[in-house]
């Protein structure tokens, strides 16, 4: 499953994502150039790492909420 990303710029990134998620999802690939994270997973499994994603900084924000709360800080 792919999951398109943002602020993924370096290997820096790739090495927080994979800190925090590796453990659990070992087959977890980043592409730094398209900014995606590529992992095998079910639902339940792809919102817990969205969830983490979107806490790292690296997901943008869904909702209305998100939306006015990114409006603030670009």
């Amino acid at each position: 499953m792919k999951i398109q990303c943002v602020n993924i710029k370096c290997q820096g990134c790739v090495d927080k994502i994979k800190n925090v998620l590796a453990q659990k999802y070992p087959d977890l690939e980043v592409d730094i150039p398209q900014q995606i994270v590529e992992v095998n997973v079910n639902e339940e499994q792809l919102k817990e790492i969205q969830d983490k994603l979107q806490e790292l900084g690296f997901l943008q924000p869904q909702g209305i909420v998100g939306k006015i709360k990114n409006f603030f800080t670009h």
